[in-house]
């Protein structure tokens, strides 16, 4: 399935635009030593500039649900599928799908690791998470 392209605001254009080249990238404080997320003009904790920098794109499920009623139309064929706040090693948190996991499988803890997909924009691609068999 070809996923929608992202409607967050055009700040988060780097973010996406990596995605489709197949690598997780965060804005980055160098002030204060920390990724942050969502992208803001300038750093939410010290007012600091921000640059992109890319992550290891690993981590765990702090919290998930499993959707069983689609949101919209074009994921009426993916029920049941489940959006989880992935807390990245790096410290921060996305909010993302899980898939290629039995709904079993799920729990918080899970370590998971990015995979990503392509989007109706061929400039734009998605992060989604899967199970890290290396865990």
């Amino acid at each position: 399935m070809i996923r929608s392209a992202p409607r967050l605001g055009r700040e988060a254009t780097p973010h996406w635009k990596a995605a489709r080249e197949g690598r997780l990238v965060l804005p980055y404080c160098t002030a204060c030593d920390r990724y942050e997320w969502p992208p803001r003009a300038s750093c939410a904790y010290c007012g600091g500039v921000s640059a992109w920098r890319e992550c290891a794109g690993t981590g765990t499920v702090a919290t998930y649900s499993i959707v069983h009623r689609a949101v919209t139309p074009e994921w009426k064929s993916e029920v049941p599928y489940v959006v989880a706040m992935i807390e990245l090693d790096e410290g921060v948190r996305l909010l993302s799908n899980i898939v290629d996991c039995t709904l079993d499988a799920l729990c918080c803890g899970l370590r998971v690791r990015c995979r990503f997909v392509e989007t109706t924009d061929p400039e734009l691609g998605l992060v989604l998470f899967v199970p890290d068999a290396e865990a």
